[in-house]
């Protein structure tokens, strides 16, 4: 009888994972979230609504959270380097379904991105071994380094008065002091036109950059570049002095306002943050915790939470005091069909005001 018991367990036991692992697969994001675009295409909407003498830390614009993470699924290798232990190993292959529906934030790539308005991107890479080349990474491997590089670089050549915010979050794996790594990744950039849009940072300082300095009286696309890496480079500014971007890590809604309302506060009252690009993290993140899994399971995905986040903080009724703190404002699901118009109407408004 006791054997018996024990092997009803064990048999429970397997179902249960069998289970968990099919809801996993199921339960990916891109079953759950369309990635079509709005039908307004707003690829010229800086050289139609702004002021050739603003300067461009005041200009709101919309920013992608993990802007390159549209090509993980469920069949993308994990990076160790960034991702957590769990998604590793064993139990990374049996929750992978799960953590990929975690790390996956946006669904086009930089094209569509660019397209639906946005114009600053929140870059995370990685040396992908099996490939040989640096990709572009949430947790999973998604989109080889050189492919989105040549989009931004095709949007700007085809798109004067445009101007991008590219900020290398993180390059996962390497030594920011190190000059050889630094050089292994500048060779991807110096290996396309790219730097030919790049505004280097010994013009002016930042705070003193208008749009007219970096589209050069909208004749051109324009770059600014930010990484974290020490090696001197004109065409690098550097992530410590020039961005101001402070991170929730919250799930829920409420929290994450109080949260952008003490940044907002803290900026207005210390000067030193308002000559720098600031960010406003809008992005609602996993809690690891037994409320936040639980939510996590309610909007299936990273991309269902982001959706009824960003409706959320559209109804917020003092998103344009925030937007004056914080200017880039940055989301996840930044192309959703049902609230691009919306924040992009907030956007052009914010620019346009007398």
């Amino acid at each position: 009888m006791k054997k018996q018991i024990n092997l009803l367990k064990k048999i429970i036991l397997f179902l249960f994972l069998v289970i968990f692992m099919l809801l996993s697969v199921v339960n990916a994001p891109w079953f759950f979230v369309s990635s079509k675009l709005s039908d307004s295409d707003y690829s010229n909407w800086m050289s139609e609504n702004l002021k050739l003498e603003d300067k461009i830390i005041e200009i709101a614009m919309m920013g992608a959270h993990d802007a390159f993470s549209h090509e993980i699924d469920i069949f993308s290798p994990v990076d160790n380097s960034s991702a957590d232990g769990l998604m590793q190993g064993f139990v990374g292959r049996l929750i992978k379904g799960f953590s990929i529906r975690q790390s996956k934030t946006q669904v086009v790539g930089a094209s569509d991105l660019l397209k639906s308005g946005v114009r600053y991107l929140d870059m995370r890479l990685s040396f992908n071994e099996e490939e040989g080349e640096y990709y572009t990474v949430h947790n999973y491997f998604s989109t080889p380094l050189t492919d989105v590089l040549e989009e931004l670089e095709t949007f700007l050549a085809d798109n004067p008065g445009e101007f991008i915010v590219l900020d290398i979050q993180h390059v996962y794996g390497v030594d920011y002091d190190s000059e050889t790594d630094f050089l292994e990744v500048y060779s991807y950039f110096e290996d396309t036109e790219l730097l030919d849009y790049a505004y280097p940072d010994n013009l002016k300082p930042l705070f003193e950059v208008s749009y007219e300095d970096i589209t050069a009286s909208k004749t051109k696309g324009g770059l600014i570049m930010l990484s974290k890496f020490t090696e001197d480079n004109e065409y690098f500014w550097d992530y410590d002095s020039y961005i101001r971007s402070a991170w929730a890590n919250e799930d829920e809604f409420d929290k994450i306002i109080d949260f952008l309302e003490e940044e907002m506060q803290d900026i207005i009252l210390d000067s030193t943050y308002q000559d720098n690009f600031r960010i406003m993290q809008a992005v609602a993140t996993m809690e690891m915790s037994g409320g936040g899994i639980m939510r996590s399971f309610e909007t299936w995905s990273l991309l269902g939470r982001a959706r009824d986040f960003n409706k959320y903080l559209l109804e917020y009724e003092d998103l344009e005091m925030l937007l004056f703190a914080m200017p880039i404002l940055m989301t996840d699901f930044t192309t959703d069909k049902e609230t691009v118009d919306q924040f992009m109407q907030v956007i052009i408004d914010f620019n346009t005001k007398d």
